[in-house]
Formats: C-alpha cells, structure tokens, sequence
C-alpha cells in the first residue's frame, strides 16, 4: 500500500508491542505559541506552580500537516463534505443545488444513527476522511444520479405538504422568537426524517465504505465516528500537553499601532493600542507511536508505516507552533531530542519536573532540566530494567554526550534513521 491509498480495514495480526517515545526540551522565547479564549497564553498546574502548555489538541493539528506535507497525502477533518462534493459535481456539468441535495442525500444514506446535515448544509458532525474520499462521494453520485434525484424529489414533495397549524401562543414577552424557533427545529427534524425515509438502501455500502476509508494520515491519528465502530480508527500516535519544566508567570505587553496617514502638526497619537499577553520558558515535550497499531491501520504495510514513522518522528521535532510568529519568530529548534524504543509500554518522563527546575546561578533553566531528565531517566531504567529497552539515543544542540540517554547522535537524520532501523529489526 502507498501512503495516499485509502482502504478498507482487514484483519491483521500484529506483532510484538513496540513503542517510540521522543522527549524534547525545548527554550521558547517571548511568545504566545498556544492561548485560550481570552488570548491568554494556556498554563496548567503541575507540581503545585503554574506553568506554560502546548495543548496536545494544537500539536497534533500542526504536526499532522507536516507529517501529510512529507507523506504527499492528505486528509481532511470537516463538516464541509457535502458542500465539497457538490463542488466537484457542478465542476461536471450538475446544477449546484441539486449536487448539494445529491450529496446531503449520500451521507443519510449510510445510515448512522446520529449523523446527519446541519442546519448549515454540512454534517452535524466533524468527519476526517481522505481527501480522496470527495472524489469518491462524487464517482458515486454520478454513478447513482437517477436514485438520487428521484429519492431528493420525494423529499422535497412531502415538505411542501402544508403542516399542521397550531395555536398560537403569545403568553411571554419572547413567545414568538420562541415559536419561530421550535418551528425552526421542527423543520429540520422533519427533514432528516424524510431523508433518512427516502434515502436509497442500496447505497449504504458503497457510502459506508467510503466513510470507512483511511490513509496514512488516518491510521497514524485515528477517528472516531459515533455509533459506526467499523469507521473507527484507533490512532498510533498519542501526543501528550507540553509543560514547561520550571514555574512560570504570564507577562503583559502594551502595544500601540502608529497611523501612517496622521496629519503632522494637527494629529498626534497611535491609531490602536491594546495589552497583549506572553510567556517564555524550556518546555518538555512528549509524544509516542504505538508501532503495531500503525501497522494494523495500514494492513501490514511495513514500507508504508516506516514513511509515516520518519516523518512523524521529524515533524514532532521540528514543528513550531505557528501562533503569533509575525510578532515573536519563535522558531526554536530543540535543545535535546530524547528518543526511545521500548517493547513493553510508553514511559513519559514528565516526572523528572514535577519539582519545578531552578534556575542556574548564572541564569536559565536548560541546564537544570538537562539534569534532570538525565537523572529521571537512569531512575526509570533502573525501577523498570533494560531488558524491554530496545534502543535509545539522543541529539540536539547539547555539545557533550548524556549518558544515561543513550548514544549522542550527530544529526537529526542520523537519529531519525537509526530510530527507524532498530524498529523495523525488531519487527523483522
């Protein structure tokens, strides 16, 4: 299988548990790379102080997009499918409504209790799909053009059949907006079940196949699709929150945009002004593929699932968070890049700063979660063993090697390839 192919799961037996752990340390600047509703830099709890977080959510999301830059392939996670594939129908010569219709129409098709279309024309529910999967949608449309017109057309003809008038009720200062909206309600209710009654039978294999479709994106991150397990993919990859390794405090900025069209003499003044929040700060970050599982998304695919493990392994190290970059050009690479293999389970080694790093004397804090790490990591090897411990090296901008995590690696290809070559042994 390539990596832009989407297929349907089949049985595969997987082999031993082989897990990739990579740890960053990583400074970060001023900057805001993740906030919250409010603009406010995310911070989290751990070790009784605040501390700065990249949420696992946004890392994922922006790694993701580097790992299917790499791959050349790509899935999307939307509600907009039904909109995209009417676009490539009107591209074909339909009339875009009724394209619209046609493709609303595929998705009640298959079927699945709980997914349907959304007031705004789109499903109810964010799917995440091979791109390929439009075109897909399309292909089937075309192909089932007469069942779909004809199954659109009994819909909208049982619609207009005028409904049942009720009393009005005008008894609270909002009963109408109340009403209108009830009414609303009802409407789209008695959509979805028109559609769901019309909507051809035949055609809830073929759409649940492609609901069911994965490529490599997808068997690396996964899915869920409420009440159709067959169309869940449990992913290989498990990112955790990045927690800086020391206390940390949000610090305010007061900025002001100057008006280049001020009339000198007569205008002075900025033409905006506003507080901006930031932090700075040495992050430990944690993420881990889970080997086998990728191997089952991909149906065995070693050749495949090694791509995917390169540039997923690349794209956690290298990937910044893009958030705020025209202001603060974060763009950090990792002081120490930690990487280990291991054949019974995960380890994330966070535990290293749940006593917040100090700062050295002569300032910063790399040295101090240098140590720490070093010294979790010995602890760990020596309270679980090394017997499951399969490989395990490090690299980044460290000039001197660290023992106790493993062989020092020159270069970020040098480590990435002797990562991917000790798994594969494994599996061999």
């Amino acid at each position: 299988m390539t990596a832009d192919k989407a297929v349907e799961g089949t049985v595969f037996d997987p082999p031993q548990p082989v897990h990739v752990d990579v740890h960053l340390l990583q400074s970060f600047p001023y900057s805001n790379l993740n906030r919250d509703r409010n603009g406010v830099p995310k911070v989290a709890t751990y070790g009784a102080v605040t501390r700065g977080r990249l949420s696992a959510q946004n890392t994922r999301r922006h790694t993701r997009a580097d790992v299917e830059k790499a791959l050349g392939v790509r899935a999307l996670r939307t509600r907009q499918v039904p909109q995209e594939v009417a676009a490539i129908l009107a591209e074909r010569g339909w009339d875009l409504q009724q394209a619209l219709a046609a493709a609303q129409m595929l998705i009640h098709c298959a079927r699945v209790k709980g997914l349907g279309i959304a007031e705004s024309g789109g499903t109810n529910a964010l799917l995440f799909l091979p791109e390929s999967a439009l075109t897909e949608f399309a292909d089937l449309a075309d192909a089932e053009a007469e069942a779909l017109k004809v199954a659109v057309a009994a819909v909208e003809a049982g619609l207009a059949k005028p409904a049942k008038k009720r009393g009005s009720k005008k008894t609270a200062p909002f009963a109408d907006e109340d009403q209108e909206r009830e009414e609303e309600e009802e409407r789209e209710s008695a959509r979805a079940k028109a559609m769901d009654a019309h909507a051809p039978k035949e055609l809830k294999a073929p759409v649940l196949a492609i609901l069911r479709s994965r490529n490599a994106a997808v068997a690396a991150y996964g899915r869920m699709l409420a009440n159709e397990a067959a169309s869940s993919v449990n992913g290989a990859v498990q990112v955790a929150h990045g927690l800086t390794t020391h206390r940390l405090s949000v610090q305010t900025d007061f900025f002001s945009a100057v008006d280049d069209v001020l009339k000198g003499g007569t205008e002075s003044g900025a033409g905006h002004i506003g507080d901006q929040r930031y932090t700075s700060g040495v992050y430990h970050r944690y993420a881990s593929l889970n080997w086998p599982e990728l191997l089952h998304n991909l149906d065995g695919d070693e050749a495949t699932a090694r791509e995917v493990l390169e540039a997923f392994v690349r794209a956690f190290i290298t990937t910044v968070l893009p958030a705020k970059g025209n202001n603060t050009a974060a763009f950090t690479v990792p002081h120490l890049v930690y990487v280990v293999v291991r054949t019974d389970r995960p380890v994330n080694l966070v535990g290293a700063f749940e006593s917040p790093v100090q700062a050295a004397e002569d300032g910063g804090f790399l040295p101090g979660s240098l140590a720490a790490l070093s010294r979790h990591a010995a602890a760990t090897d020596r309270f679980l063993g090394t017997a499951h411990r399969a490989f395990h090296a490090h690299a980044g901008l460290v000039e001197d090697a660290v023992p106790d995590l493993g062989e020092r690696m020159e270069s970020l290809d040098d480590l990435i390839s002797s990562t991917t070559d000790a798994v594969t042994r494994l599996t061999a």
